[in-house]
């Protein structure tokens, strides 16, 4: 399939959902802490060893105040629908 036509066959619905799941765990940070967790996956380029160990355990309380198993939680059922439209489209 061409990618402009996986683009128009993108269930645009699911994924607004999911941004919104999202943003609404996002949201449970301070406006600082949000900056601070991104300033450091930024500085980390997504492996951790490029932080020190204070910043590692800074990132490590901020993902858990995300509640990431929440955020899998809500996810999943979107996950679920997604597949179902493929299927049946």
């Amino acid at each position: 399939m061409p990618a402009i036509s996986r683009v128009r066959a993108m269930p645009w619905v699911l994924v607004l959902e999911l941004a919104v799941t999202l943003r609404k765990h996002w949201k449970r940070l301070e406006p600082d802490e949000r900056a601070e967790l991104a300033t450091l996956v930024k500085k980390s380029q997504g492996r951790p060893s490029r932080l020190s160990a204070k910043e590692r355990t800074t990132v490590r309380r901020l993902v858990a105040k995300l509640e990431p198993a929440q955020i899998a939680r809500s996810v999943v059922p979107i996950g679920r629908r997604a597949k179902k439209a493929r299927r049946a489209g």
